[in-house]
């Protein structure tokens, strides 16, 4: 192996120690509408799915979670039934006369597979840098890679008095293999990121 495929082995194996230290889930994109501000209260939530259980679940652990922060809010599937396409006109119809303020959108906006380093096990993280570069010399072929599933959802938030847009985000879950941990995971981000903004909470 020559230097250059070396430096860029040890580049990606930090590219995937980067990863692991990381949550599963991380924002890769945000929007928010300039000039807007008020906190939000009384929620419409909607889970886009065509499984109809894990809509309940993804909507009740929502409202489970903003109610932690004294927001009011309401899971879809009260309101709609499953089989509707949730279109704009649906919703609409669906809090006409339920005093919402807002409606919060989360849906699917891509699966990607991507690909890490993963180092060899039996590598001291106590060397030194020089110890370490002779050592990845030895060890170079030690190492594989590892492919990771990559589900990218994206959450809008509307204002009902308007009907307008006035938050959006983009976050990237690695390995959503596990279903309840990944709607935990999407949902304490998205709240946690909302109280931020000063968007929902007291």
């Amino acid at each position: 192996m020559n230097q250059t495929k070396l430096l860029k082995t040890i580049t990606l194996a930090l590219t995937a120690l980067v990863i692991a230290a990381c949550a599963n889930t991380r924002p890769v994109g945000e929007w928010s509408k300039e000039g807007f501000s008020g906190k939000l209260n009384n929620i419409l939530i909607i889970g886009v799915t065509s499984r109809s259980t894990r809509r309940r679940v993804f909507e009740d652990k929502f409202v489970e979670g903003l109610a932690a922060l004294k927001v009011n809010a309401t899971p879809s599937y009260e309101l709609i039934e499953s089989s509707l396409y949730l279109s704009r006109k649906v919703v609409e119809k669906a809090i006409e006369g339920q005093d919402m303020g807002a409606v919060l959108v989360t849906r699917l906006a891509g699966v990607n597979e991507k690909e890490v380093y993963r180092a060899p096990d039996n590598q001291n993280e106590n060397l030194s840098y020089f110890s370490y570069y002779d050592k990845a010399w030895q060890q170079s072929n030690d190492g594989y890679y590892e492919q990771y599933r990559v589900v990218t959802l994206e959450t809008n938030l509307y204002d009902t008095r308007s009907g307008e847009l006035v938050w959006s985000m983009q976050s990237e879950t690695i390995d959503a293999s596990k279903p309840r941990q990944f709607i935990e995971d999407q949902i304490r981000l998205t709240i946690n990121t909302l109280a931020k903004r000063g968007l929902i909470g007291e």
